[in-house]
């Protein structure tokens, strides 16, 4: 299964035991034991100051996680994104939370915090809002959480924290559950995907023949966002390439292809994407003349990075204090930011249509997925994901929900050409051996679920309590699979025969065979070995 993210130090050694210094001294002073650099992949260093939150009661706290931060940006365990987000993100809160407790009378110093404590931070976390004024979903404060854990267990193995009793097992229950996770961003629609790929082809272009006005920044995040859109792959690993293009990308046996090779760090492996032949005759959608052309308008940059940490990187620019980068995530999202604003990007719905990778990558997978008629394991394996990890990129779409429709045939007559179709597990099919999705090997079709989007199909009056008996039969699924999986898989088929078979009946007939069916099932679904094969599909 998709290996999570950890915060955590890595490895099974415990920590040296590190004694606690002299305390930072407030405001001023011998402070630097209270800043702590973390040297970022891209080559940019991050510091962070302390000081702010000395003077408030937990002096010792803010001096112990400052000397500890410091030996994980040394040692580079966590790796340094990270660590930086375990900044930004759980030790903003954990201060907050600190400084609240102390106007409280209760000051976290090293010796006050218990389980009570952590707790009591559990529970604050749980009744944080955005700045919209919602809750933050359980998944946020469960993953703000974990990165707090991570400092807090770090003072627990060197002695400075005593961890007995510490951390619960689960304080956030149910948080990864699909309806607790953090909105999902739902994939383009064709249109939607249209309205970004015409400007950004244009831009793209202009970068490719050399007229374009922007920054190289700029020019080099609308190459990535080209990519990213054709290619669906994650953008960490991407950034982080190699500028020996023949490191990355192998030929493929195919002409006209190659396969691109990543690596994932937090996987610990490398990552294989097939790359398909431009869509169009647009060169943005050319992964690998793309890269080409960076590394052509990068190339002045190269002998300056030599002996810094972008040595060797594809993506690079001159900062504005003149420092050689490589591109970052968050520099794509400040060029994206302007691009929306620049073409005033809007989503079928009306609201902001913001480029981002996750967003892309998103719609690549459900491409996939829709492409591959469902298919979830060609699906996973064109992601380069486990099918569980594919799974989560998926959602029904408007799109989708047009293409599930009934594509065959209902006739109210009972006795219409009932000699000339086979029997269904729920209804009839014109022809089982050359219908439309029939396999046309010589063996009769038997993928029953795919009979709603089939132009063979028929219904009859008489399959009434057959279809009403599957269709209760579906239902009884829910509990089975889950709700998601349902949805996905179920969903659809029970949305056709209520929006497009029951209205071509009689509202009486439908009313009495459904409730026949459900006091007495057809015979075909009567058993509950016929009802668990429905679970076989997953």
């Amino acid at each position: 299964m998709a290996k999570k993210k950890d915060f955590g130090l890595g490895g099974a050694v415990p920590a040296p035991v590190i004694p606690i210094v002299q305390a930072c001294t407030p405001f001023g002073g011998a402070a630097e034991g209270c800043r702590v650099t973390i040297s970022l992949p891209h080559g940019k260093d991050r510091t962070v100051d302390f000081n702010v939150h000395l003077g408030q009661g937990f002096d010792d706290t803010v001096s112990a996680i400052a000397q500890v931060l410091q030996r994980m940006a040394e040692e580079g365990k966590p790796e340094p994104h990270s660590l930086s987000t375990i900044v930004s993100s759980g030790l903003v809160s954990w201060f907050q939370f600190c400084v609240e407790r102390s106007a409280l009378g209760f000051p976290p110093t090293l010796t006050s915090i218990d389980g009570a404590t952590v707790d009591a931070y559990a529970g604050w976390l749980a009744t944080r809002l955005k700045p919209n004024g919602e809750l933050w979903s359980k998944n946020t404060a469960r993953t703000v959480f974990a990165k707090t854990k991570t400092v807090l267990s770090a003072l627990v193995e060197r002695k400075l924290v005593v961890g007995t009793g510490l951390f619960h097992r689960n304080p956030f229950p149910g948080a990864t559950a699909p309806h607790n996770r953090r909105n999902y961003i739902r994939p383009l629609s064709d249109g939607e995907r249209e309205r970004i790929l015409r400007p950004l082809a244009k831009e793209v272009a202009q970068v490719f023949d050399g007229t374009h006005p922007g920054v190289l920044r700029t020019r080099l995040a609308l190459c990535v966002f080209a990519i990213l859109l054709k290619s669906g792959v994650n953008p960490t690993p991407f950034l982080e390439i190699p500028r020996d293009l023949t490191q990355c990308f192998l030929d493929h046996p195919r002409v006209n292809r190659r396969v691109l090779v990543t690596f994932k760090r937090r996987a610990g492996a490398f990552t294989t994407t097939p790359l398909e032949p431009s869509e169009t005759n647009v060169v943005s959608l050319d992964v690998f003349r793309l890269c080409q052309r960076a590394a052509k308008m990068t190339e002045e940059l190269v002998e300056e990075a030599i002996g810094t940490r972008v040595e060797g990187r594809l993506w690079l620019y001159r900062h504005e204090d003149g420092a050689i980068l490589s591109m970052s995530v968050q520099d794509l999202h400040q060029v994206a930011d302007a691009f929306t604003d620049r073409y005033e990007l809007r989503r079928d719905d009306g609201t902001r249509l913001k480029m981002s990778s996750q967003l892309f990558r998103n719609t690549k997978v459900n491409r996939i997925w829709r492409a591959s008629k469902g298919d979830l394991l060609a699906t996973a394996k064109s992601a380069s994901n486990t099918p569980g990890a594919a799974e989560q990129y998926l959602t029904v779409t408007p799109d989708m929900l047009d293409e599930h429709r009934l594509a065959g045939e209902v006739l109210v007559d009972t006795l219409s050409s009932l000699t000339l179709r086979d029997a269904t597990p729920h209804s009839g099919c014109k022809d089982s051996l050359n219908g439309e999705l029939a396999p046309k090997n010589g063996e009769p079709c038997i993928d029953f679920l795919s009979c709603f989007r089939c132009k063979s199909q028929v219904i009859l009056q008489d399959d009434l309590h057959k279809l009403f008996s599957f269709y209760w039969a579906l239902f009884e699924q829910r509990g089975q699979v889950g709700s998601d999986n349902w949805k996905k898989l179920f969903g659809w088929i029970v949305r056709v025969i209520d929006r497009d078979i029951c209205p071509k009946f009689d509202p009486l007939v439908v009313a009495r065979e459904k409730a026949r069916a459900r006091a007495e099932p057809h015979p075909m679904w009567q058993s509950a070995s016929a009802r668990e094969a429905l679970r076989s599909v997953i």
